[in-house]
């Protein structure tokens, strides 16, 4: 490739010059969500962090084939559909389609491959018969595990040992256990649960087993990029790991990347705290852009804490970069100057970045210089200069995502938001009526009226902004 991409292989703990198992292709899995209610905008981080490395790889000229699962049988899928009286597996499907929806806000792009637990079952059950006859499983009452101590190397992606491991444990050990760390691969079914007929009799799978199968039917034996959340490294990623070598007798994935927490205050956002916002909540009320904007203007290693500031910040320079999207639109060459290099160079600077571990702040901060430059160049800009500047903001656009496909749609949801006059004593078609009765007072010089009305909606927080077209906007101070 032409570019080289260092990540940092937490592996090693070390930043790696990432070199893929097949020169110009890259196998690529990224944990996906279990399905069985709205995902909060935790959850989202770990989705556009994984969308980013998709777009990234493939900007360097990479073949990527690119796998997230949905998790659709697993304990909380089951208890929850219970409770509303439904069938596991539908009531699990109809939160897919509703995942997606919400990937789709977020601007995602659509993974290669996105296979769901239910649909995988004959490659879960393969992979369990090879771990048991490779010596690392055993049955025990229509149940099967993962004998742990079979793999010397356990621990090597978390940094965990066996023995530290065992002392940590406090509850009492289940007795058909042969070591504390043994993890379940296969539950022998219970009435009214989803299940499928086994060599172990009727069950469902452990929770780990799933991606490792999930993997291999898509991407082989060996990865060349694993991606998910820093809480997914233990127990479930070093699982995955024990669980595909032990069962396929080679190394697993070369290169393993984490995502830090989103936290909310000063605690990581998770349902059973209770500080919750979900993505369709938000997206909502601001759009998916604004999300996405928050999630990749910090380093996806660096935690990311949620404060007001944080969004008020990301509403700001959403709109600041698709007015000058729109904006630039409009301009007109002028001359036949070079391209300066303020201009001509800002791709690549964009690219040195994401090629030094995926850093989106670093490619966003070479994108405001660029764009502030621009803006200052505006009236002397040649037509080589303002075709640079298309490709640049189309760079951003596929390759970050942080420029929306239609940026008049992502101002008119501001624009919405800041006429939004519920829980005041305003009424919107009052200020509509009061604009244009200032503008028929300015076309006939009756300034004093037209000031007289400014006065008014300023007494009632509400700011104009006139525009050179003749039409005026307005907003609700905040």
């Amino acid at each position: 490739m032409g570019q080289e991409l260092k990540i940092h292989n937490n592996l090693s703990r070390k930043k790696e010059t990432f070199v893929p198992i097949e020169p110009g292709k890259v196998k690529f899995y990224s944990c996906g969500p279990t399905t069985y209610d709205y995902l909060h905008i935790g959850n989202a981080r770990a989705f556009v962090v994984g969308d980013l490395f998709n777009r990234v790889l493939k900007s360097f000229g990479y073949d990527v084939t690119f796998v997230r699962n949905f998790t659709d049988v697993d304990d909380k899928i089951i208890a929850r559909a219970k409770e509303v009286g439904k069938d596991a597996i539908e009531f699990a499907d109809h939160w897919v389609n509703e995942v997606k929806k919400d990937m789709e806000s977020l601007g995602m792009k659509p993974a290669t491959h996105t296979p769901k637990v239910s649909e995988t079952m004959p490659e879960i059950i393969q992979m369990i018969q090879d771990i048991i006859k490779n010596g690392s499983g055993y049955v025990v009452d229509g149940e099967v595990l993962f004998n742990v101590p079979t793999m010397k190397d356990y621990g090597k992606l978390s940094k965990k040992d066996i023995d530290g491991l065992q002392s940590g444990i406090r509850v009492e050990v289940d007795a058909h256990k042969k070591h504390p760390t043994d993890f379940v691969l296969w539950k022998p079914a219970k009435e009214g649960e989803a299940s499928w007929d086994s060599p172990w009799g009727k069950g469902r799978p452990g929770w780990h087993i799933e991606c490792s199968a999930m993997a291999k039917k898509f991407l082989g034996p060996t990865l060349d990029l694993h991606h998910g959340g820093i809480d997914l490294m233990f127990p479930h990623h070093e699982n995955e790991i024990a669980q595909s070598e032990a069962a396929n007798q080679c190394n697993f994935c070369n290169n393993w990347v984490h995502n830090e927490f989103l936290n909310f205050g000063t605690e990581k956002m998770s349902k059973s705290l209770g500080n919750v916002i979900t993505i369709r909540k938000f997206v909502e009320a601001y759009g998916g852009q604004v999300l996405r904007h928050v999630l990749l203007s910090v380093h996806y290693r660096a935690r990311l804490e949620w404060t007001d500031e944080v969004l008020q910040r990301a509403i700001d320079e959403v709109r600041r970069i698709h007015e000058f999207v729109v904006e630039t639109q409009s301009y007109k060459a002028q001359g036949s100057a070079p391209v300066p290099l303020e201009i001509a160079n800002c791709i690549e600077k964009m690219k040195d970045e994401l090629a030094n571990d995926f850093n989106s702040a670093g490619a966003l901060g070479q994108y405001f210089t660029f764009l502030r430059f621009v803006k200052n160049a505006k009236d002397s800009l040649s037509e080589a200069a303002l075709k640079q500047v298309h490709a640049t903001n189309e760079f951003m656009k596929e390759v970050i995502g942080l420029i929306n496909a239609e940026p008049s749609k992502v101002l008119k949801q501001f624009q919405k938001n800041e006429q939004d006059t519920s829980g005041t004593d305003i009424d919107a078609s009052y200020i509509e009526q009061l604009i244009e009765e200032r503008k028929v007072a300015k076309s006939s010089k009756n300034w004093a009226r037209a000031d007289e009305i400014r006065n008014e909606l300023t007494a009632k927080k509400v700011v104009l902004k006139d525009n050179p077209d003749g039409s005026t906007d307005w907003k609700i101070q905040g």
